[in-house]
């Protein structure tokens, strides 16, 4: 009875290592796509290659690289969004990026806005102070109030585009 018991108990064992080896695959996967995507992020490989080696590695590096990227476009990094487009190519994922395109503009739109009403605030301010002509450039982002108008003009359009970066990870699924 004893050997019933250590076939069965290294029969489990055996099924246990061979499900792990399923997580191990799927982590090492999710890494690969964020490895892949920080690699674009840094300049070291165009975001057509990035694309082409998440093609051939399937949807967790996909999704995994997405998600990246999405936190680096949450972060304002430069090449997030044309990585992004190059994941997407057509289907589901390509409607899912252009409602993603479309929030991202609506934000940097709403951006332009605050700068530009901040900058006529400065202008005014300065001027009330006898300072003028054209030498004078304002920087909106030196306003004392910067960072909470910032804030509360553009927690709609951030949500916008947070809500549509979760529908092109769905989509990528």
């Amino acid at each position: 009875m004893a050997e019933v018991k250590s076939a069965l108990e290294i029969a489990l064992e055996r099924a246990a290592a061979l499900g792990a080896g399923e997580d191990d695959s799927k982590r090492q996967a999710q890494k690969k796509g964020q490895a892949l995507a920080r690699q674009c992020l840094e300049g070291d490989l165009s975001a057509k290659d990035m694309a082409g080696q998440l093609a051939g590695l399937g949807p967790e590096s996909t999704a995994s690289a997405a998600e990246a990227l999405l936190e680096a476009l949450e972060q304002e990094r430069p090449g997030a969004m044309a990585a992004l487009e190059a994941i997407c190519s057509g289907g589901p994922p390509g409607v899912a990026y252009e409602a993603l395109t479309q929030a991202q503009a609506r934000l940097e739109a709403a951006r332009q806005r605050l700068d530009s009403e901040l900058a006529q605030v400065m202008l005014t301010d300065l001027a009330a102070k006898g300072i003028g002509g054209s030498a004078v450039h304002p920087n909106p982002a030196a306003h004392p109030e910067y960072e909470a108008r910032c804030a509360a003009a553009l927690a709609e359009a951030q949500a916008e585009l947070k809500a549509a970066g979760e529908k092109l990870l769905e989509a990528l699924a």
